[in-house]
This record gives C-alpha cells, sequence and structure tokens, in this order.
C-alpha cells in the first residue's frame, strides 16, 4: 500500500467544494488522517479570491501515475475546469505533495510537490498531520514549514467548515 499527502483547495464555493472533494477521495482512497482547515490570500493572484486549503494524508495501492489520474478524475468529478490561467479561481484542486513510505520518509519519485517549499497554504497543513515526514534533502516536514517564516497577512487556521 502506498501513503500519499495531498492538498485540497478551493476559493469558489471554498466549504461545500472542500468537503465535496473529502467525500470523494474517501470513495477512492482510505483516508488516514486530515489537517485543519486554512484560509489564505490567493497565490499568483492577489486580488482573488482567497483560498481554503487542507492536507490529508491517504493510503492507496495506486502506483503515484495511477493516483495523480485519480486525483484528476476527482477533480473533474467535482466540475475542475483547467484553463490557461493557473491563477484562475478554482471549485477545488487537489495536489499530490508527497509519496511517503511505511517509515515516515518521502519517496523520490515523484518528487515533493514545489508549493512545500515555496508556500505556507501547502507546507504548514502538510506539517500538521505528517510533520515527521523526511524530505529527500534531509529534513522534516515540520523543519520545511517552520523555514518559511511567519505566513502572510490573512492566512489563518479556521473552524472546520465539515
Amino acid at each position: 500500500m502506498n501513503r500519499y499527502l495531498l492538498l485540497l483547495g478551493s476559493n469558489v464555493g471554498r466549504e461545500e467544494n472542500l468537503a465535496r472533494a473529502e467525500a470523494e477521495l474517501g470513495a477512492r482512497f482510505e483516508v488516514l488522517a486530515r489537517s485543519r482547515a486554512y484560509d489564505g490570500p490567493a497565490v499568483g493572484d492577489p486580488g482573488g479570491p482567497p483560498f481554503l486549503n487542507r492536507a490529508l494524508l491517504v493510503r492507496s495501492p495506486l502506483g503515484p501515475g495511477e493516483a495523480r489520474r485519480a486525483l484528476r478524475e476527482a477533480e473533474a468529478a467535482l466540475g475542475r475546469v483547467r484553463t490557461r490561467d493557473r491563477n484562475a479561481p478554482r471549485t477545488i484542486d487537489i495536489d499530490l505533495l508527497l509519496a511517503l513510505d511505511e517509515g515516515g520518509s518521502a519517496l523520490p519519485d515523484p518528487p515533493p510537490h514545489r508549493d512545500l517549499a515555496r508556500h505556507h497554504h501547502a507546507a504548514i497543513p502538510a506539517a500538521e498531520i505528517a510533520g515527521d515526514a523526511v524530505l529527500p534533502c534531509g529534513g522534516t516536514l515540520a523543519a520545511q514549514a517552520a523555514a518559511l517564516g511567519p505566513p502572510p497577512e490573512g492566512f489563518r487556521a479556521v473552524t472546520d467548515p465539515s
């Protein structure tokens, strides 16, 4: 069985779409843990609607490529329409952040998602449920999140919307 750390995000019908995504993913994967939801500004579009993000730790017999396809299928089932504008508002975004071995170390394939090293909205919820995960660079996910420094203005954990 493979374990995957996922990031869910929505800035259109945020609470409803996050709940729908969790239900859809629960039908496709075994959900082992979920972070709190985090409210934060849209990355790449400072004037865009804010996002609600949550990390999930899941288990599945699917390999990484098959898991990514299942995530894209889940997005499509939830009404995600991909456009040329990577920063366009969206009903749901589901990213595979890390593949983990049973000991909690990140597997090199697929490589860790770039947002873990760049953005609080990915690193903080991921570290909340898998902070001890050892990254290929040797540090932990918790250390990676801490290295980002203070979160941007407006970024905060919210009362569970589901």
